[in-house]
This record gives C-alpha cells, sequence and structure tokens, in this order.
C-alpha cells in the first residue's frame, strides 16, 4: 500500500485533496506510486481503487447504494477469537456478491485463544468462492500472558493452515505501530495491510510488501450510517484481480496440492 505524495507541492496537494474528496463519495481515482526500494510491491504506477471493511459496527449496510459509490472492493468481518461469530457477516458476504463488489472476510486474531480453534472457526464460517480476495487476519492487539515471540508463532500456524485449507496466502491487516512493535521482517512470505491514519504512506521494513493501505476510519459512504474504513488498494483492477481465487477453478480442488499451487497468490 505505499502510496507516493508526489514530488512537487502542487501534486502533494492534489493527492492529499483525492483523498479527502474519496472520504466523503468522491471518485477514488489518482496516480499512486509504491516508491519504495522494496521490489516485492505490486505496482509503480497504477490507478488507485478504493474500498472499505465492514463489521456489526456498520449493522445493516445498504449494499445496493455502496455499489453506486465508487467502491471496488470489501472486507468483511466473519469472526473474532475462538467463539465469536459477526452477526451481519452472513448478509454481508452475500450482499457484496449479488451487487458486483469484490469481497474478501476477515478475522479478528485474539493472542490468548487457542489458535487451532480460531483456525477452525474461520475455516467452518467462510467459504470462499472463484473471485474472491484471499482471507484476512486482523492482528492489532496483545496479551500480557503472550510473549511477542509466542504470538508470531501461533500467528504462523494459523496463517499456515489458512493457506493450505484455501489454497491462497492470506493478507495481515495491521497498524503502523502494532507493524513496527511486532510483526516488522517476520513475515515476509504474506503482503500486509497497513492502517495509518495519516496522509503519510505506509512505512514498512524493506523485506516486505504491503498492498492495501486503510487511510481513515471516519469515512462516509452512501448506504452506511456510521463511521466506515476507507481503504485503497496499491494497483489497478487487473491486479487486484490476480490476488483472488481464480475463476476457472472450482472450490473443490483447493485441497489438493495442484488445487493449491494455482491458487497460489503471486509472492510478495
Amino acid at each position: 500500500m505505499t502510496f507516493t505524495l508526489l514530488l512537487s507541492a502542487f501534486q502533494k496537494l492534489a493527492f492529499s485533496g483525492l483523498l479527502l474528496y474519496t472520504t466523503m463519495f468522491g471518485a477514488a481515482a489518482g496516480s499512486i506510486d509504491t516508491n519504495n526500494d522494496n521490489t516485492k510491491t505490486a505496482a509503480t504506477s497504477t490507478t488507485a481503487l478504493r474500498g472499505i471493511d465492514v463489521s456489526r459496527w456498520q449493522k445493516e449496510v445498504n449494499w445496493a447504494m455502496v455499489s453506486e459509490s465508487e467502491v471496488t472492493f470489501a472486507f468483511v468481518k466473519a469472526t473474532q477469537g475462538d467463539f465469536r461469530l459477526d452477526p451481519y457477516f452472513a448478509r454481508n458476504w452475500e450482499e457484496t456478491k449479488r451487487h458486483g463488489i469484490k469481497r474478501g472476510a476477515y478475522h479478528f486474531y485474539k493472542p490468548e485463544a487457542p489458535v487451532q480453534d480460531q483456525i477452525k472457526l474461520f475455516t467452518s464460517t467462510v467459504t470462499l468462492e472463484p473471485g474472491d480476495l484471499p482471507p484476512v487476519l486482523d492482528i492489532e492487539v496483545s496479551d500480557p500472558k503472550v510473549s511477542a515471540d509466542q504470538m508470531r508463532k501461533d500467528i504462523k500456524v494459523w496463517l499456515e493452515a489458512v493457506t493450505a485449507h484455501y489454497g491462497v496466502r492470506p493478507i495481515i491487516y495491521t497498524s503502523q505501530n502494532y507493524y513496527r512493535r511486532y510483526l516488522q521482517g517476520h513475515f515476509t512470505d504474506y503482503h500486509f495491510w497497513i492502517a495509518r491514519y495519516s496522509d503519510n504512506k505506509p512505512d514498512i521494513h524493506h523485506t516486505d510488501s504491503w498492498m492495501f493501505w486503510q487511510y481513515t476510519d471516519r469515512g462516509s459512504i452512501s448506504g452506511i450510517n456510521a463511521a466506515v474504513d476507507i481503504n485503497f488498494f496499491v494497483g489497478d483492477v487487473d491486479q487486484l484481480s490476480s490476488l483472488c481465487l481464480p475463476q476457472f477453478t472450482a472450490t473443490s480442488d483447493l485441497a489438493s496440492p495442484l488445487g493449491q499451487l494455482k491458487h497460489r497468490q503471486p509472492l510478495p
């Protein structure tokens, strides 16, 4: 998600204006550049695609109206910890697909909860179909009873198990500060989605890569009667589609090694 704020003062002002506009129903198009010495990022100059993420906090979303608001993709909360289902997941999951919005599901990770139970909860709740975005692991809380090393080991277990189940590598969501404290340099095989509420692009370790930037948690979108997170994807529609489960592969293929290979997300 490394959006380069353009070189001249005039261009920087224009880009900032675009971001402000998109949080208030505006068009989500602008020039972006990963401008990161890391060559593993997805694009260097493309169109910024706008998306949102929702959970029970947004309650019942009017997805027909959202689909008319230049929203290309949506991540939907499915599960949390080892027992909690988001009460709006099933509806959001079906409605995003029905209205032609690329959809992805995420799990809110709880370090103190048994990791195998968290894996089981997510995989038994979420059925991915061709065209869906990879699953997301939302990592934003810590627990004093769980060391950073142990937490990272458990996170890796979750990521590897979910990769094996769906045949596609998950995306890791986290905040800029949490990333710096716990995750940077430890998960080089996975793309990051970084929350940084600033005009400054996400700042990552040179071995890591990011593809989504959560720019604000106070966005306004038609069809949602609450503040909503606004995200940008560092690429165009074709690049976003390349992350998804392929349209031509049946879900039943996912369990086989060949199916996993065909579904493997492009490496960072």
